[in-house]
C-alpha cells in the first residue's frame, strides 16, 4: 500500500473515521491537534517572518546581534552586508520589521530570552537511569535548555559532554582519548535541524525538542516533519529546502557565543557530517523517521540487520528482532516486555519472517512461539 499524498493527509480509516499517524514505536490515533497541524502543512510555512507582538529592539542579545552583523559584512560584503546601517541591515535580513518589531526568526535567533514568548521553543533533555541509580529514579541529567539558538544550542552540547558514556580508545601512535558514545560533531548537527525547522505554527507552540538518551539509542524528536524533501534524498541529494526560511538565512550568519562557531552552513553538509562521524565512530548509519508532523532521528550503539542495500528495519521490527536475538519469545511474552501492542508486534514478527529473519514455533492448537534465525 502506497503513503498518499501530503495534500490529502489526514486521511481516515472508512468504518472508524480515524486518522492515524505512523511512530517509531507503532501506528497512533491522531489527536484534534495533530490533525490541525497536518492541514496547516497544506499552506506555505511563513510563521517566522510574523511580528513577536511586544517584542522590541531591546529584546535582542547585543552580543549575537554583534556577531550576526559582523558576520553578514565579512561573508556577503556586496549583498546583505553592503548596508552600512544596522537597523536597515537587521530589516532587510528579517531580524525586524519596518518599524523595528522584531520577527519570530529575529527573537528566536538572536533574542536576549525568545521563551517569555515562546515558552515551548525549549530542548527537553534526560537519560535512561543508571542500574547504579537510586531505585525508582526515573532519569538522570534532566534538563530544560532555553537561550536563542546559538545559546541552546552550545548548552546542548555540554549537556551531551556531561551524559554520554565515554570510553578510552587508543591510537596507532599509542596516544589515548577519551571517545563518546555518539559523536558530538553528529550530535550537534542533529540538534541544530531540530531547532531551525521544527514547527513554528500555532498547533506546536506546546511541543519542544525532545532528546532521549537511552541505554542502547539516543533519539532526538522535534514537532513538524521534513519539508520540501524525503527521508531517502536525506544525505544523498544536494538539496537544502527549509521550513522556516528566514530562521535558517539569519542562522546563516548567527554564531554561539562562547566558540564563535557558526550554527550552520545551509549547504546541505548537515546529513552526510552525520554519516561520517557514525561511520568514523563505528556506529550504524543514523535511523530518520518523518511522521509528516513530527520527524525522529534514532542513533543506535548496536548495529541492526540489513537483508538487501538499502532495505532496513523500522523500529518496531528491530526492537522485536533484539529481543529475539535473546532468545525464544511469544506474542505475549513481547508485549510484556516491549511494552507495545500485540497487533504492532504481530506486524513487526510477519515482515521479520517475510525477511527469513524469524521463524515461527508452534501453531495448529500448540504454543506459537518465535525466534531469531541464524546469520
Amino acid at each position: 500500500m502506497h503513503e498518499c499524498d501530503p495534500s490529502a493527509k489526514p486521511c481516515r480509516i472508512t468504518a472508524s473515521g480515524t486518522a492515524y499517524m505512523r511512530g517509531y514505536d507503532g501506528d497512533f490515533p491522531l489527536s484534534d491537534l495533530e490533525e490541525q497541524a497536518f492541514l496547516a502543512a497544506r499552506k506555505p510555512p511563513l510563521f517566522d517572518r510574523q511580528p513577536v507582538p511586544g517584542a522590541t529592539r531591546e529584546d535582542l542579545d547585543g552580543d549575537l546581534v554583534a556577531a550576526f552583523l559582523r558576520s553578514v559584512r565579512e561573508r556577503d560584503p556586496h549583498g546583505l552586508g553592503r548596508f552600512p546601517d544596522d537597523a536597515e541591515l537587521l530589516r532587510r535580513a528579517g531580524v525586524t520589521l519596518p518599524d523595528g518589531t522584531p520577527t519570530v526568526a529575529g527573537v528566536l535567533a538572536l533574542g536576549v530570552h525568545p521563551q517569555e514568548w515562546f515558552p515551548r521553543f525549549v530542548i527537553q533533555a534526560s537519560a535512561e537511569p543508571l542500574p547504579t541509580d537510586p531505585v525508582g529514579s526515573r532519569a538522570r541529567n534532566q534538563a530544560t535548555i532555553t537561550g536563542a539558538i546559538p545559546r541552546m544550542l552550545e548548552e546542548a552540547l555540554n549537556w551531551a559532554r556531561r551524559t554520554f558514556d565515554t570510553s578510552v580508545v587508543s591510537a596507532p601512535d599509542g596516544t589515548v582519548r577519551d571517545q563518546p558514545a555518539y559523536p558530538y560533531i553528529a550530535f550537534r548537527e542533529i540538534i541544530a535541524n531540530a531547532l531551525l525547522h521544527r514547527d513554528l505554527d500555532h498547533w506546536s507552540a506546546g511541543m519542544a525538542v525532545e532528546v532521549r538518551l537511552r541505554r542502547d539509542r539516543l533519539i532526538v524528536s522535534n514537532p513538524g516533519g521534513l519539508y520540501g524533501i524525503t527521508v531517502d534524498r536525506l544525505g544523498r541529494d544536494a538539496v537544502t529546502s527549509a521550513r522556516n526560511a528566514r530562521l535558517v538565512a539569519i542562522c546563516q550568519h548567527a554564531r554561539t557565543p562562547e566558540t564563535g562557531a557558526r550554527v550552520i552552513e545551509a549547504l546541505a553538509t548537515g546529513i552526510p557530517i552525520v554519516a561520517d562521524a557514525l561511520t568514523e565512530a563505528g556506529l550504524p548509519p543514523a535511523h530518520y523517521i518523518d511522521a509528516a508532523i513530527r520527524f525522529t532521528v534514532v542513533l543506535r550503539r548496536q548495529a541492526f540487520p540489513v537483508i538487501r542495500p538499502g532495505d532496513d528495519l523500522n523500529e518496531t521490527e528491530l526492537r522485536v528482532y533484539d529481543t529475539l536475538a535473546a532468545g525464544t519469545r511469544s506474542v505475549a511474552d513481547l508485549k510484556q516486555e516491549l511494552n507495545l501492542s500485540a497487533p504492532n508486534i504481530r506486524k513487526a514478527l510477519r515482515e521479520l519472517r517475510s525477511r527469513g529473519l524469524v521463524e515461527q514455533l508452534g501453531g495448529q492448537g500448540r504454543p506459537t512461539t518465535y525466534r531469531k534465525l541464524s546469520e
